[in-house]
């Protein structure tokens, strides 16, 4: 039960109307050290194997946070996991029993507080834990929790304590429940012979994925600390958003829930205390309320404190405007003004909704974000975890995630279901640069239990992630699963698996309780106005209603073999997943592979290709629009990276095009775990993929874009627009032949109003060749505009790429050293240079751009950036630099695809 206070207070603008008593500086808790402390626990870790039949025993150092993985890899007692073959030869790590530990002594200000606590932020996963040889927790069962433990009496002051920790593996512990569970649950992507991931609250990916492998980690993977106080202690804060909020004011609810302290058992006192809302600086006070704690172990107590900003500056997402923060500071008091404990957050004055409206066509209905009352176009990608090992993602990594995301003019990242609840530092990144986030919580592609443990587990789960993440103004959308309605309804899993009636009711009963009940049920309750969507997509591609009506992920294209064209002709209305596999960046390769392993079809590349038929398709789609050349290593992997790029490229833009019935498109999938052939438009080394190129320029906030209609060999010129203003300007049209001779011009106005998209030409290819080229393999139709102030270009081909009549590449390029780590190319065309990248003999991390086509009589300065110093003894030319263009692979004869899955 709690315990609830209300302050009935509105508070304007940033002065301060109190109560009588109440402050109106608070700054003066600023400079003081609350009651409150907290000691990490990051030194003197070691850890051993504890299997009976473990060779080696001794203690070993250790790092935490980490894992097991990692730590044997930094001791040099595994090779690297991601290089080579080596995944199969280090499955054992994961099957066997480890033990960590550390000694520490307690600060004076820990040993001095009346109530301890043991802090888990992050338990991977089923651990017992002792201290000073005394059990005191058994069983965790959760790797997305935090655990508290009440270590008073245990923890021994001014000498050292000893904390011991026992790994249990995943698979194993796991397996007796699967087992005997009365119906085989499936998830393919599950690699081991029994799927027991389903059973166990554990990185659903870290068992094996068509992108990633199968590494089953173990270890305290997020931080590890004391934590003291004696009177109060603040347990959580939520900022309610109520229904104002707007630029004349941000109405919100602080709602600060607080434990009380430790008192003796004969000793039942009640405990005043004061609860004080400031702004950043703590000079003015929003508001503040009396309240009376009981002992520790009673009921929380809650008290709402309500306030508003008026005037405030709006937080909007990335291309709509700023996205501008409030730091709130919240401060605990006793009754003589002793700071006992505060607490810091960002908050934004913002609303998002999901407005889904029946409209005309069908049954269909709108699947639409607004956000601050204006409805937004979403453009973004899938995020996974960036690293099968977690813990080892430091800020800088996680920064560069972001910002590639930001600077590629994406609004919204969707977290999908089969990885990790991020840590807090990828939401305060995602604030800053207003890159909303749909979360899905995290279960995907799979059936779970439905009994009563494991529903409760999952409800904790999910009460301990909704809390910690509702205050960020970037999280959007709560989302139940991924794929998993699909799953049941369109993959034959009922077939596959025999599943008689009353299973199968079961199973469905189980699907609907776990997401239509327990968890929108902790939203409601925890998170109360931010929408909630049971499962993405909301209809399978099998179902005609995915076309008109929810979010759809549409996988005609690659698993169903169907042309790049569909992507803009089943657009859907909300497009939440799509893509199409390509290799990782040919210098990825090179930091994992030895030389003997970067070729077709080797062992290392098997391995490190997940899908079954990624090969097979990505030579099938290869073949209808490149040349497919296998020779040479380098230039497969140039070809797979273009042919991706192009793909997503008729996606990006064909769903821009089709607003508003179209409004979202979030492609599959931003970034990798592991160094894979995937979906991806990053690889796992951060490497652009030319597919972030080519998203770059067709998320920008105004776009020209052409559509080709394939039945009636039909040219449409779009000009797209998401800023909140009309654009004016006009676009010339140029039919350009590749040595750059101007056969035909003419000039549109090219005005699309705010927010938007407008038809500037429609015409068959014929009437735009006009009998200059009989097949238009050799000339190609410009667009260049000048729109609202922004200079932009799209080009139409007339042919597939394999049947351009390109010139042999004829260029001046030269360079200019401009860092230590920096060179800057000024590349000149003489003809048409199409998708032109530079490559090196030296490793390069991402060049300013790559994949662009070049103009006859064109010129564009480059940067390339380098992973190394450039030597002085060698210079630019010691780097190897060499331009690489689809020009030079043109009259080339193409290899035919494989026919059969490469496994």
């Amino acid at each position: 039960m709690k315990h609830h206070a209300l302050l009935s207070l509105f508070l304007f603008g940033t002065a301060s109307l109190l109560t009588a008593c109440g402050p109106r500086d608070a700054s003066k808790w600023l400079d003081q050290t609350p009651e409150r402390c907290r000691q990490p626990l990051v030194e003197n870790w070691s850890f051993r194997e504890t299997d009976s039949t473990a060779t080696e025993t001794a203690w070993l150092p250790a790092t935490v946070p980490g894992t097991v993985h990692t730590d044997l890899l930094h001791l040099g007692r595994i090779p690297e996991p991601f290089a080579g073959t080596t995944e199969a030869d280090l499955q054992w790590i994961g099957e066997r029993s480890w033990e960590y530990r550390t000694a520490f002594t307690p600060s004076a200000s820990i040993a001095a507080q009346a109530n301890q606590e043991l802090v888990f932020k992050g338990i991977d996963t089923y651990a017992d834990i002792y201290l000073n040889d005394s059990l005191v927790l058994g069983g965790t069962d959760n790797m997305f929790v935090e655990w508290r433990i009440p270590v008073n009496g245990l923890l021994r002051a001014d000498t050292v304590n000893t904390l011991r920790i026992v790994f249990h593996p995943a698979y194993a512990t796991a397996l007796p429940e699967a087992t005997a569970y009365p119906v085989k649950l499936p998830n393919d992507n599950d690699k081991g012979e029994w799927k027991t991931s389903v059973f166990t609250r554990k990185a659903p990916y870290q068992f094996g994925w068509d992108w990633g492998p199968r590494y089953l980690t173990m270890g305290v993977w997020r931080p590890v600390y004391l934590d003291a106080w004696s009177e109060a202690a603040i347990d959580r804060i939520q900022f309610v958003r109520e229904s104002w909020q707007d630029s004349l004011r941000g109405a919100f609810t602080a709602r600060v829930t607080l434990r009380g302290g430790n008192t003796t058992e004969k000793e039942h006192r009640k405990t005043p205390v004061r609860v004080i809302v400031a702004d950043s600086a703590a000079t003015h006070v929003y508001g503040q309320a009396d309240v009376m704690l009981g002992a520790f172990g009673e009921a929380e107590t809650t008290v709402e404190i309500p306030f508003a900003i008026v005037h405030p500056k709006l937080w909007w997402p990335n291309g709509m405007g700023e996205p501008n923060l409030y730091t709130v500071r919240t401060f605990v008091t006793d009754k003589e003004g002793n700071l006992l404990d505060r607490d810091t957050q960002r908050i934004g004055v913002r609303k998002i909704e999901l407005v889904q409206e029946p409209d005309s066509v069908g049954e269909g209905a709108s699947f639409q974000f607004y956000v601050n009352g204006i409805p937004c176009f979403i453009k973004g990608a899938n995020y996974i975890p960036q690293d099968v090992f977690p813990s080892r993602v430091d800020t800088a990594r996680y920064r560069a995630i972001v910002d590639a995301a930001a600077e590629s003019h994406m609004n919204m990242l969707r977290v999908w279901g089969g990885g990790i609840y991020e840590e807090d530092l990828f939401f305060d990144l995602c604030d800053e640069r207003g890159m909303m986030v749909w979360e899905d919580f995290m279960f995907a592609c799979s059936f779970y239990p439905w009994d009563t443990a494991f529903l409760d587990n999952v409800r904790r789960e999910a009460v301990y992630n909704v809390r910690r993440l509702r205050n960020h103004p970037s999280l959007a959308i709560w989302c139940g699963n991924n794929e998993i309605d699909e799953a049941w309804n369109h993959w034959g899993y009922q077939g596959v698996y025999g599943w008689d009636s009353t299973e199968q009711a079961q199973i469905k009963h189980g699907i609907d309780t776990l997401f239509r009940g327990v968890l929108a049920d902790v939203v409601a309750t925890e998170d109360e106005g931010r929408p909630y969507h049971p499962s993405s997509p909301m209809y399978g591609r099998g179902n005609p209603l995915s076309r008109i009506k929810g979010d759809v992920h549409y996988w005609g294209v690659f698993h169903d073999e169907e042309p790049f064209s569909v992507y803009k002709d089943k657009p859907g209305r909300f497009s939440n997943e799509y893509g199409f596999v390509s290799l990782a960046c040919y210098d990825t390769y090179r930091e994992y592979f030895t030389p003997d392993e970067m070729r077709l079809y080797s062992p290392a590349m098997i391995a490190h290709q997940k899908s079954p038929k990624a090969y097979r398709l990505l030579e099938e789609y290869m073949a209808r629009d490149l040349p497919l050349l296998k020779d040479d290593f380098r230039t497969y992997v140039y070809l797979s990276q273009l042919l991706q790029a192009e793909g997503m490229k008729i996606a990006m833009e064909g769903h821009r095009i089709k607003r508003p019935f179209n409004q979202g498109t979030i492609y599959w999938q931003l970034n990798d775990c592991y160094p894979a052939v995937s979906w991806s438009s990053m690889d796992s080394r951060y490497r652009w993929k030319a597919l972030q190129y080519y998203a770059r320029r067709s998320f920008v906030p105004t776009l020209l874009a052409f559509e080709r209609v394939d039945s009636t060999q039909t040219a449409v010129l779009w000009a797209v627009t998401d800023r909140l203003r009309a654009q004016e300007g006009t676009v010339s049209l140029r039919l350009i032949d590749f040595t750059g001779q101007t056969l035909w011009d003419s000039t549109l106005r090219a005005d699309v109003a705010a927010n938007s998209n407008r038809e500037l030409l429609r015409a068959q290819d014929t009437e735009l060749l006009r009998g200059l080229s009989a097949e238009g393999r050799d000339v190609c139709l410009v667009a260049d505009g000048v729109i609202g102030g922004d200079t932009l270009r799209s080009v139409y081909w007339f042919v597939p790429f394999k049947d351009l009549a390109l010139p042999a590449a004829d260029y001046t390029i030269a360079y200019r050293q401009v860092g230590p780590r920096r060179v800057e190319a000024t590349l000149r065309a003489n003809t048409l240079l199409k998708s032109v990248v530079f490559d090196a003999a030296a490793r390069q991390d991402n060049a300013s751009d790559a994949y662009f086509d070049l103009l006859p009589g064109e010129e564009r300065v480059i940067e390339l950036n380098f992973t190394e110093e450039i030597p002085t003894s060698e210079g630019i030319e010691g780097l190897g630099i060499t331009v690489r263009t689809l020009n030079d692979l043109a009259g080339r004869r193409s290899e035919r695809p494989v026919r059969e899955n490469v496994k």
